[in-house]
């Protein structure tokens, strides 16, 4: 008689999400371009979130510089969604939907598919769904110009304007140079902090004390929870110390 395995409990949870696209113009944003011997390379999701994904860990082991990119990070995402919806809203504002004509969405005949499979939490799957959003107002702008209703420069200028806000957004990331800090490197004002600092610039002080981080940042685990670090210039070495545990 065999003895019943103990149970491990369930295994880490995966999923597989994907999203379908209509327009080359939502693809181009998407997708990016590699590099060759006559373009540069230009950000698309999939690099974005590699990018991310380097700050995310660094932030992770306590860099105070990461911690800095992904709130920028998160402000440009935040920037690119507004600048979207006020295109969206101006668009609806100059055609309005009339009672006599109805005209629906315009949709490709063969929508592509694009995975959205990131290692890191939340930063490039909201740029994903950006980039559909994206893709339904270009449906939207090309079937306005495909009826006569928009002109081929009025259409242009849209479709670009909508582009142009999730590009900035890709390159958010952009700028970050890993240097292995930590804060309490900073404290220490050693020379890798110094060279962060050369590169980068000076760390603001609420990101440094963390009472500023992304809504989306990691967990530090090294600090107690029930008490935030505090740093202030000029006051005594005790205040100086972050509240380190193990």
């Amino acid at each position: 008689m065999t003895k019943d395995k103990k149970s491990n409990g369930p295994g880490g949870l995966t999923s597989e999400t994907s999203i379908l696209l209509h327009t080359r113009q939502a693809m181009s944003v998407f997708d990016g371009r590699k590099e060759t011997d006559n373009k540069p390379a230009i950000y698309g999701v999939p690099r974005f979130s590699g990018s991310v994904n380097q700050i995310y860990k660094d932030a992770m082991a306590d860099d105070p510089w990461a911690d800095w990119w992904l709130v920028k990070i998160d402000d440009h995402i935040d920037r690119a969604k507004m600048k979207l919806n006020e295109y969206q809203e101006e668009f609806k504002d100059l055609y309005p939907n009339s009672p006599s004509i109805n005209i629906n969405t315009a949709e490709s005949t063969q929508p592509e598919s694009r995975p959205l499979n990131f290692p890191t939490p939340s930063y490039a799957y909201r740029m994903g769904y950006l980039v559909v959003e994206l893709d339904r107002f270009c449906c939207e702008v090309l079937g306005m110009r495909h009826v006569g209703l928009l002109t081929r420069v009025k259409a242009e200028r849209y479709l670009n304007l909508g582009g142009k806000a999730l590009r900035a957004a890709l390159q958010s990331g952009t700028g970050y140079r890993r240097q292995g800090v930590t804060r309490n490197d900073v404290l220490a004002n050693n020379p890798k902090a110094q060279k962060a600092t050369q590169l980068m610039g000076a760390i603001p002080k609420d990101i440094l004390n963390m009472k500023r981080r992304s809504d989306f940042a990691p967990e530090l685990r090294q600090y107690d929870k029930r008490e935030p670090a505090k740093i202030t210039n000029g006051s005594s070495e005790q205040d100086k110390k972050l509240k380190a545990v193990g």
